[in-house]
């Protein structure tokens, strides 16, 4: 099948949604089986591009999905004013799964895009086969609201008065490690983020302060991959190690040498993990 890079155009109740999506295809033709299908899901204000690296490394064996959720990226922008609920975030994923004939995806988040795959296995569970999530917790903690808002009341404010990019910009330590990127690569993040506009992310970050998985966290019954750089803070280490006893079947691991961003320093490390588990499950 030829690479897709195009908008879907979803129903929510009575209204139309575009979402833009890039769909690979580089399995062989010929294979007896049609492949399954992995949907890589961004973070917070992140979109497809975050993932670019994870295709050639996903493509031979998997049908690759990524999004741009509502909001973020090239999809449609919400109004100011129009407040969307994680819940409606997963719908979207679901109503593009339909859209294009997927039945069941290998769900892979970073951050935020993890905690909203496992509200998908909860709404829908026979459409996830399982999860693979980078540096993903419960729940928004105190410690990252506070450190995101940067002297103002909350991290929505700090976006209204900086605008995204340039709030990406003097956050941008905390979300990747700076030690081990180019100048040109915290500048490109800080330009991708700029894509959402001010009113969208302060909603989101209202969005995602709320939700909270962690209560639910043993009805997640599919297989559940956690992925931490082990130079993370040992808060956040903690955090994931006890939601992967929550889990029925739930696994941690560690990739060494490494802090925050671990999606986009080391995605053949994440790959490789991703891969292994996979196997596993058969």
């Amino acid at each position: 099948m030829a690479r897709i890079y195009q908008i879907a155009r979803i129903k929510d109740g009575g209204a139309d949604v575009d979402l833009h999506y890039d769909l690979a295809d580089y399995t062989d033709p010929w294979r007896a089986t049609p492949p399954e299908t992995v949907l890589l899901y961004p973070g917070y204000c992140r979109n497809v591009e975050f993932w670019h690296a994870w295709v050639p490394l996903l493509g031979r064996d998997y049908r690759v999905l990524r999004m741009d959720p509502r909001g973020y990226g090239h999809s449609a922008k919400p109004a100011p004013g129009v407040e969307m609920d994680a819940e409606e975030a997963a719908r979207d994923a679901l109503g593009l799964m339909d859209h294009l004939g997927i039945e069941r995806v290998h769900w892979i988040g970073e951050s935020t895009g993890g905690r909203i795959g496992m509200l998908v296995a909860l709404l829908a569970p026979e459409r996830i086969a399982s999860i693979s999530a980078c540096n993903t917790t419960a729940k928004t903690g105190k410690d990252t609201v506070d450190t995101y808002a940067l002297g103002e009341a909350d991290q929505g404010a700090a976006i209204e008065k900086y605008g995204v990019g340039e709030w990406c910009r003097r956050t941008l330590r905390y979300r990747v490690d700076i030690t081990k990127i180019p100048p040109q690569l915290g500048e490109w993040w800080a330009r991708e983020m700029d894509r959402v506009p001010r009113h969208v992310a302060a909603s989101a970050f209202r969005r995602f302060t709320v939700v909270d998985v962690g209560p639910r966290l043993t009805e997640i019954t599919v297989p559940v991959l956690l992925m931490v750089g082990d130079n993370c803070p040992p808060s956040r280490k903690q955090r994931l190690a006890e939601m992967a006893r929550e889990f029925p079947k739930g696994r941690l691991v560690h990739l060494a040498g490494y802090d925050f961003g671990i999606h986009v320093l080391a995605p053949e490390l994440c790959v490789q993990a991703v891969r292994e588990f996979l196997s596993e499950q058969g």
